[in-house]
């Protein structure tokens, strides 16, 4: 098992009643493992994306601005969906 510290953070008060349910419903043990089990895939996925940066090189603007409107047009697609929208 990994070492562990407390630290302190602030989050939107919505959000941590979000976590706190969750941790009720039996999703995670505790506020900590729910967070840490959250950013994992991030912290795993910001080092894939430095190596291979590293390898092969940043991609140009027009990819960043390509990637960007897509993940827009993704999360606005499912915010539609949550809402009970038609997804077109």
């Amino acid at each position: 098992m990994s070492k562990t510290r407390q630290i302190s953070i602030t989050l939107p008060e919505d959000l941590i009643d979000t976590i706190k349910a969750a941790v009720e419903r039996g999703e995670a043990r505790s506020v900590s493992s729910y967070i840490a089990s959250r950013l994992a895939p991030g912290v795993i996925m910001d080092a894939l994306f430095a190596e291979w940066d590293a390898e092969r090189g940043a991609p140009g603007k027009e990819v960043e601005e390509w990637a960007e409107r897509e993940l827009d047009r993704a999360f606005a697609e499912q915010a539609r969906l949550n809402r009970g929208g038609n997804a077109a």
